[in-house]
């Protein structure tokens, strides 16, 4: 992990939190430029599953470049929302609620008014975010799922494009720009020629965005993820999951600019694409476009996470931040809906032998394999399967690549005796290698007989032991035969056998 995270979180208003003091419940209301949104959190944890994820369109900014003040109608709204939402906490019981206001309430007249009225009325303090908090929120919110995160981070909302450059999960430089993409349609008077002429002007006064040439441009905010939505519509992607979406630059610099082109009417009609977002989106694109002009990244990622994620990061305890996001995810999937007690590190250590050459990498997804190897086990059999695949192939878990996700997904579908040629699993085939399906295949198959020898029981693992070398497979039962040695454990090993291409010997 990077010490530029925790130099941000040393520095955190709030006190650290942890399960052990009755946190519970963790709620944060973002009050933005173009949204009010309200997501809460189950717990404060490593990764924090949303429970609850409600948004209300209040355009705070409409009119702030002109008027210098929130608008009128935008601030009915959103205190009817937050009126809905701090009762509605709680009703929840939500342990701690945090109110963060963005660009339209920092940059307007009657911001300061507008928070002290939020205060007055409900109690509560709204926190204003500087630019610079903002765009290091939202850049952490992206370490906080890929904390080895190398490139530029461009959070994008209604009121304020926020750049922060990485360097392997240390902060470099940041600012945050007035081109958010409400902001940019209404500056522009609503032709995007202009739009582009604005963007150029701010980004010619940040020379350091060459310097993440082949690296990374990790996008996130409303907007830019719409732009994600359409790509993967339009491309008929195998999987709709937002988060490590990835396009390479030369196809999302067409993209955009296409984008960009296309009026109103023609957006409507994109599935995916909402009356509202289409008013902004080509603005958005159009930004992004420019964006990526510049910076001549290698690859565009799109990420799940952002500001909010990066407050409640920022919330955490050092040791909480230093552990992993995917297996600390998979851990709490296991333990909520696990059946067993067997810890995954002892699955990963009995298998190890079948992957000589695995990476660190490698070694990561074994683990987090196997603890999702029991997610499926109160499904009907003749179901369980296909549930297990698709459900962990979309599951809410951060530093995944699609490819990663594919991977997990069909070993734990092999481990549940799913047929590889099924419909489903073909439709995501293009997400993997040869080599990687293959090894997909191999560790389902092991993690199969691991329960079947185990029966759950933690322990009972270390007894037994496989050795592979060119041509054999071994599995050591002795001096327990009795206790490990059945009929469906000797089919299962000559079934990893035959799809290593190697002998079974059970000795």
């Amino acid at each position: 992990m990077s010490a530029g995270i925790y130099s941000l979180a040393d520095k955190a208003r709030t006190k650290p939190l942890s399960p052990e003091n009755g946190a519970g419940r963790i709620a944060i209301v973002d009050i933005g430029s173009n949204t009010v949104r309200l997501v809460v959190y189950d717990s404060l944890s490593r990764l924090p599953v949303p429970i609850f994820n409600e948004r209300v369109t209040c355009a705070l900014g409409r009119g702030l470049s002109k008027s210098g003040k929130l608008s009128p109608d935008g601030v009915k709204l959103a205190m009817s929302a937050l009126t809905r939402f701090i009762n509605l906490t709680e009703e929840m019981e939500v342990g701690q609620l945090e109110l963060l206001a963005t660009a339209a309430v920092r940059e307007a007249e009657d911001g300061p008014a507008f928070a002290a009225r939020v205060g007055k009325r409900f109690g509560r303090a709204v926190h204003v975010l500087s630019g610079d908090e903002e765009a290091r929120l939202g850049a952490t919110g992206v370490l906080s799922g890929v904390p080895d995160a190398d490139g530029l981070v461009g959070d994008m909302g209604g009121g304020s494009l926020d750049l922060v450059s990485l360097n392997r999960g240390d902060f470099g430089e940041s600012c945050s720009l007035p081109l958010g993409h409400l902001r940019i349609a209404e500056d522009s008077g609503g032709d995007v020629i202009k739009t582009r002429d604005l963007v150029d002007e701010a980004l010619d006064r940040l020379p350091w965005l060459t310097d993440y040439r082949g690296r990374r441009v990790y996008a996130t905010g409303g907007a830019w993820r719409a732009l994600a939505r359409v790509s993967i519509t339009q491309k008929d992607y195998p999987l709709h999951v937002l988060d490590g979406y990835s396009v390479p630059v030369d196809t999302a610099i067409e993209m955009t600019r296409v984008l960009a082109g296309l009026g109103r009417k023609s957006l409507e009609r994109i599935t995916g694409v909402s009356r509202r977002r289409a008013e902004t989106l080509p603005f958005a694109a159009m930004a992004m476009n420019r964006l990526l002009e510049r910076a001549q990244p290698e690859q565009l990622v799109f990420s799940g996470y952002s500001m909010r994620e990066g407050k409640l990061f920022e919330m955490l305890s050092d040791e909480t931040r230093r552990e992993d996001p995917l297996i600390s995810a998979c851990e709490g999937f296991a333990r909520r809906g696990g059946r067993f007690s067997v810890h995954g590190e002892e699955v990963v250590s009995w298998l190890e032998p079948l992957f000589p050459d695995a990476s660190a990498d490698d070694r990561r997804l074994c683990l987090a394999a196997a603890l999702l190897s029991d997610i499926g086990w109160a499904d009907h059999p003749d179901y369980r399967a296909l549930h297990s695949f698709l459900r962990v192939l979309r599951l809410p878990i951060a530093g995944l690549t699609h490819g990663d996700r594919a991977f997990l997904a069909l070993a734990v579908f092999v481990r549940y005796d799913g047929g590889r040629r099924q419909y489903e699993v073909d439709q995501i085939r293009p997400l993997l290698t040869e080599d990687r399906e293959h090894a997909a295949a191999v560790l389902g198959l092991a993690l199969r007989l691991a329960h079947v020898i185990s029966g759950g029981v933690p322990g009972l693992l270390e007894k037994t032991g496989l050795s592979l070398t060119r041509s054999n497979l071994t599995l050591g039962l002795a001096p327990n035969r009795k206790l490990f040695h059945s009929e469906a454990v000797e089919r299962l090993f000559r079934d990893l056998a035959k799809t290593l291409d190697v002998k079974p010997k059970i000795s």
